[in-house]
């Protein structure tokens, strides 16, 4: 199973591309587990926290993923453990520390956009928005990576 982090990041972006993936998700029979999900993300500590929490949130995204697999729809595991690998698993994949610390920063002031609370892998380059991309959960905007 891939990571939690990882998995939530595919979930939050299907979620806020396909508008029909809600209903997909509740007629796949897991609505309630969706909400319980996406309302525990705002206060769940980050990717560092506790493993209650992310046991929890996994949990839920196996029945979510569990019951989508039944109705026809792709598994929540496209991503890769990448970040588990880096200096600082907190940045998303892909990302790394320059060599003194800091976060590499492109040309651009918006290098990409990241989960608000550092709870997924989820990663929105400029190229792929049209505005500033939000969150499943609440529709929290994604802040911007670098940090500004």
């Amino acid at each position: 199973m891939n990571d939690v982090r990882d998995r939530l990041g595919v979930l939050c972006d299907q979620l806020t591309r396909h508008r029909t993936m809600a209903a997909e998700i509740e007629a796949a029979g897991t609505g309630p587990q969706l909400e319980e999900l996406l309302g525990l993300l705002p206060t769940a500590p980050d990717a560092s926290g506790a493993p209650a929490s992310t046991a929890r949130l996994g949990a839920l995204l196996d029945a979510i993923e569990d019951a989508c697999a039944r109705h026809g729809l792709a598994d929540l595991d496209v991503r890769g453990l990448e970040h588990l690998r880096s200096a600082d698993a907190r940045l998303p994949p892909g990302f790394a520390l320059t060599p003194g610390g800091t976060p590499a920063a492109g040309a651009d002031p918006v290098d990409a956009w990241v989960c608000p609370w550092s709870h997924c892998g989820r990663v929105v380059f400029p190229e792929e928005a049209t505005a500033r991309p939000a969150c499943a959960a609440g529709g929290t905007p994604l802040r911007a990576y670098p940090p500004r």
